[in-house]
């Protein structure tokens, strides 16, 4: 019987929804496929994505332990460079001491002449002529008596010390050997009357070497103990121009200034005039009162000149004019005119630009006072190219943010990594905070704090009693 109209109708919608049924089926099919693709996709990206930031986590510590090896590295070869070169120093001054010697000279030496060389030895430090009759006292020993036999032999291991170019580093647990070798004996000749002023100036030699080693830094409890024997060293007569310098630095460093310029001043004074024959000694003890002196000019540049009448002029007739070409305030060319004049010194030692910008790089904090970013920036450049230091990272980083330039942002993320990795206390706060006017001393502590995550920049002093008993005119 043929197909009716119906039948026909009814097998094409059969049909269709065969084949709808299939297209429905084959959909979801490719649903799931892509589905499975898409969750598998999703597994590998995020296994790879975990592979690239576990990677890109060890790059990065491995990038940040590769910079501090190079900073540690780079200071390390300065260090060493410095260290050859004060043993060539050495050497050369050896040389000139030997040929210097008399043909005569005996080979020992009276009581009283042993005892004066080592009083200039103790106040003014190292020279031939003291150092020849220190030793040949020291081989002579029978003459003395047993407190002067202490001293003597305290103060040649003083200079066995200063010869030998070693240094107090961080993480010294305390005196090294020798300096603790020389202490005991400088307390053994306290106990003789007539020798316990010179006694107590060989032990605050000995305490300040330790605190202004990078194994204190100048912390209060070092620089009180130099506080007091210096004080104990000076009953019957003032204490001579390098204890004062002692006394000096360590008020500078916890940031008491007018006390630190007076005695920068009298140390300066005491100095005198450097002829070509100076020793060593004497050229180092002037370098380092200029050094103070113009660094406390700047420390100091909001107290009226009124006040430091005396000290202004005394630092006008020593450190000169300034250079024609320096622009800025009165005081802090004149402080710029006192560290030039340390520089020159420094130079004049034959030390190595490593070692000249230690002061060098103090000139920054004069541009700052004067607001001149460039200036110091410029000049804390100049010092980085010669060295990594605490102070100079810092202040470059503070100037280049003030600048802006392509240059300058580029130095501040380099200034900024060394800054974090220079330990906070490196920064000596106490001196930090009058170098540096109000408003930069908050950059500067958030720049640190920022740098050294929970670490806080504050200065530690406690005032320090003593006599204010002058020290000499």
């Amino acid at each position: 019987m043929p197909d009716t109209p119906e039948d026909d109708l009814i097998a094409l919608v059969t049909r269709e929804q065969r084949g709808f049924r299939r297209t429905l089926f084959a959909g979801f099919g490719i649903l799931f496929l892509l589905v499975a693709m898409s969750a598998t996709l999703g597994v590998y990206y995020y296994a790879v994505s975990q592979q690239l930031t576990q990677t890109s986590t060890a790059l990065t510590e491995t990038s940040s332990r590769l910079e501090r090896e190079a900073f540690e590295a780079r200071i390390e070869a300065d260090r060493q460079t410095n260290r050859v070169a004060n043993l060539e120093r050495a050497v050369r001054r050896t040389y000139d001491e030997i040929r210097a010697i008399s043909p005569g000279l005996s080979t020992g030496a009276e009581p009283q002449d042993a005892l004066a060389a080592v009083s200039d030895y103790l106040r003014r430090g190292r020279s031939p002529r003291e150092e020849r009759i220190i030793e040949a006292a020291s081989a002579g020993q029978a003459a003395l008596s047993p407190g002067a036999q202490a001293l003597l032999s305290a103060s040649s291991t003083l200079l066995a010390w200063e010869r030998s170019g070693e240094q107090i580093n961080a993480g010294a647990g305390g005196l090294p050997a020798m300096l603790a070798r020389a202490k005991a004996d400088f307390e053994t000749a306290q106990a003789d009357p007539a020798l316990t002023g010179l006694a107590h100036a060989g032990i605050a030699w000995v305490q300040y070497l330790y605190a202004s080693s990078p194994a204190s830094n100048y912390t209060v409890m070092d620089c009180e103990a130099v506080f007091k024997s210096i004080e104990a060293s000076s009953v019957v007569s003032d204490p001579g121009p390098q204890p004062l310098y002692w006394r000096a630095q360590c008020e500078r460093k916890l940031g008491r200034t007018r006390d630190a310029l007076r005695d920068y001043v009298l140390a300066l004074r005491q100095s005198g005039e450097l002829p070509s024959g100076s020793s060593e000694a004497t050229i180092n003890l002037a370098m380092n009162a200029f050094h103070g002196v113009g660094t406390l000019l700047v420390a100091m540049v909001d107290v009226p000149d009124q006040e430091l009448r005396s000290e202004l002029d005394l630092a006008r007739n020593l450190c000169g004019k300034p250079d024609a070409a320096d622009k800025g305030s009165a005081r802090m060319l004149l402080a710029r005119s006192c560290l030039n004049q340390a520089i020159r010194l420094r130079e004049r030692l034959q030390q190595t630009p490593n070692q000249v910008s230690g002061t060098r790089e103090n000139v920054s904090f004069s541009y700052l006072r004067d607001g001149d970013f460039a200036g110091a920036y410029s000049n804390a450049s100049k010092v980085e190219r010669t060295g990594l230091f605490p102070w100079n990272e810092l202040l470059r980083a503070l100037s280049a943010a003030h600048l802006k330039t392509d240059e300058a942002v580029t130095a501040e993320r380099e200034a900024r990594r060394n800054v974090r990795f220079f330990e906070v206390g490196r920064f000596n706060p106490c001196e930090l905070n009058v170098l540096l006017g109000a408003d930069l001393i908050l950059e500067a502590r958030a720049l640190i704090e920022g740098e050294h995550k929970g670490a806080a920049l504050a200065c530690g002093a406690a005032p320090v009693a003593r006599s204010s008993k002058p020290s000499g005119s």
